[in-house]
């Protein structure tokens, strides 16, 4: 199981043979720690936060509350939070048809090559085009493509290159971060 060092870990546990209630879970290493056990319906849930300059094992006991029997102990391994990257909607690629590019509607950020999908989203960022008949830096404040923006995709010609720059993210509890530029070029 994996956590992520400076992240927000939430744990949870479901199982058929025990109520939540009948369940204490005990960390076994220094190097995790776990908030206080939340039960919702069918589930304990807890946060975890790994300590990874503690020591390499990180192990957490399931335990039965009345006897104190392990019924599980599982093994944690810590990693750096990826970083996000922006995309334009789902297009992931560096290239997409002019249709393609058009039919998207805003701006998101994603982890990729990753489960960790923590809530960034996109404040502002900065459309540049530069084709024969000449160019446009459009400001955008939000996530959304503007109107002025679809325009100056459907005008480029194919092989053009649109740019995103200047793609500012934020999310709960975090400070605004800048992410990397996007590239796009339509086929």
């Amino acid at each position: 199981m994996l956590l992520f060092a400076e992240g927000n870990n939430v744990i949870e546990i479901y199982s058929r043979g025990f109520k939540p209630a009948d369940i204490k879970l005990k960390c076994l290493d220094n190097s995790l720690r776990i908030g206080k056990p939340e039960i919702k319906g069918d589930t304990l849930s807890v946060l975890a936060m790994p300590y990874p300059d503690k020591g390499s094992k990180m192990r957490l006991a399931i335990q039965n509350k009345k006897t104190s029997k392990t019924i599980k102990t599982i093994d944690f391994y810590c990693d750096n939070i990826p970083t996000p990257v922006a995309c334009v909607g789902k297009i992931l690629t560096d290239a997409a048809k002019k249709k393609d590019i058009l039919s998207q509607t805003i701006l998101k950020a994603y982890f990729p090559k990753s489960l960790y999908s923590y809530p960034y989203s996109i404040k502002q960022y900065t459309f540049k085009v530069s084709t024969s008949k000449g160019g446009a830096t459009i400001p955008v404040h939000g996530f959304f493509l503007t109107n002025d923006v679809l325009k100056e995709i459907n005008a480029a010609p194919e092989g053009t290159i649109v740019s995103f720059t200047d793609i500012k993210a934020t999310c709960p509890e975090c400070a605004t971060r800048t992410l990397g530029d996007i590239n796009l070029r339509i086929k």
